[in-house]
């Protein structure tokens, strides 16, 4: 068989997010990335109240900086990252 058009290379789920460092003090380096469902990850944080929000969370493979997914829709992370629960 032949490719004629190479696709995403992308396995399964993928979505292309925005490296931006949202909800993680900012500081992303603006690359575009195709995340895939193994590079996702529940993030949380904590309040004073004693309460906590949870986010889907990725980091970025050019910079290292964390950024949130604003209303993630995608299938449940696989993966814990810092202060997450599992």
């Amino acid at each position: 068989m032949k490719v004629i058009k190479k696709g995403s290379g992308a396995k399964g789920w993928s979505k292309r997010y925005k490296c931006t460092g949202k909800g993680n003090g900012g500081g992303g380096c603006g690359a575009i990335l195709l995340v895939e469902h193994l590079d996702l990850m529940t993030t949380c944080s904590h309040h004073y109240d004693g309460s906590s929000e949870y986010y889907t969370s990725f980091c970025c493979s050019e910079c290292g900086v964390m950024t949130d997914i604003e209303n993630y829709d995608g299938p449940e992370p696989t993966k814990t990252g810092p202060g997450g629960r599992g």
